[in-house]
């Protein structure tokens, strides 16, 4: 019976180096490298340069795009603000760039402000809906470096289990 969806199987091993393993016999059995996650407590750079070639962050554009909107909502505030006042000016125009030039600098940064914090949020996965593997999650806190592979189907599943087992790791699964 083939699953229709993709499930997860991580492996639980010692050293960044029987997570190296791990990585090389999974890819040489077929698994694509962005189906293969390490997960560690510390940083392991010899991991960064080839799973961190994912696309970039879009947090620098959308964060200007937010500043952008911020000064654009400033904007649309203080004119409509002044313009529904009714102020007396003393013939002194009631729109001046000089008096709303603060309101203006503080929204674009407000703007972008918000925006890069709800883009962290989002790609740093926190709004995720899934169920929390403790066994995985107090692995990692004790030192250990798991390695996650997402199976598209039974056969996949059976193969990444074999591979975990061959190097002898701690097979954590079934998180899809």
């Amino acid at each position: 019976m083939r699953r229709s969806t993709a499930e997860n199987i991580t492996g639980i091993v010692d050293s960044p180096r029987e997570a190296r393993q791990a990585e090389t016999c999974l890819t040489d059995e077929g698994f694509a490298r962005d189906a293969i996650t390490i997960m560690s407590a510390e940083p392991l750079p010899e991991f960064i340069s080839e799973f961190g070639s994912k696309s970039p962050g879009r947090a620098g554009m959308l964060s200007i795009a937010g500043g952008i909107a911020g000064a654009a909502a400033a904007i649309a505030l203080t004119v409509w603000t002044s313009g529904r006042m009714g102020l007396i000016t003393g013939g002194m125009p009631i729109i001046t760039p000089w008096a709303f030039g603060i309101i203006v600098y503080e929204l674009i940064a407000l703007g972008a402000i918000l925006t890069t914090f709800v883009v962290t949020i989002y790609e740093a996965g926190l709004l995720r809906r899934g169920t929390i593997d403790v066994e995985v999650d107090s692995a990692i806190a004790d030192g250990k470096v798991a390695v996650s592979v997402s199976c598209q189907n039974d056969t996949s599943r059976r193969v990444a289990e074999s591979v975990f087992s061959k190097l002898g790791a701690k097979i954590s699964g079934n998180n899809g």
